[in-house]
């Protein structure tokens, strides 16, 4: 059984992007975002600050973001953004019970 809260991961058709979220109610809140084909140092947004310990070429938010705050942050990868909201309203329209079905998630 699938809690509503539980981390999902979203990924572009070509596996370079990755968000990590969570949907909290009726909203997504979006955790970190990963390029595993990037190599920079991994930080925090909106702040910047640097996070040297954590897997290069991740981002990790400040605050709990939704969607439009991570597009307003991060306004060139709408192909991540289009994917989260496909599996955002898959996952809200399911309910907690249903499996995911939109082909590009997977929940850990």
């Amino acid at each position: 059984m699938m809690r509503r809260d539980a981390l999902r991961t979203t990924r572009t058709r070509d596996g370079r992007k990755v968000a990590v979220w969570q949907l909290v109610h009726s909203s997504a809140r979006i955790l970190r975002v990963q390029f595993p084909h990037e190599s920079f140092t991994a930080h925090r947004m909106p702040s910047r600050t640097l996070l040297p310990d954590a897997q290069p070429g991740t981002i990790v938010f400040d605050a709990y973001s939704d969607l439009a705050d991570a597009r307003e942050l991060l306004p060139t990868h709408d192909d991540l953004w289009d994917a989260l909201r496909d599996d955002y309203w898959a996952a809200l329209l399911c309910g907690i019970d249903c499996p995911n079905q939109s082909g590009h998630s997977t929940n850990d």
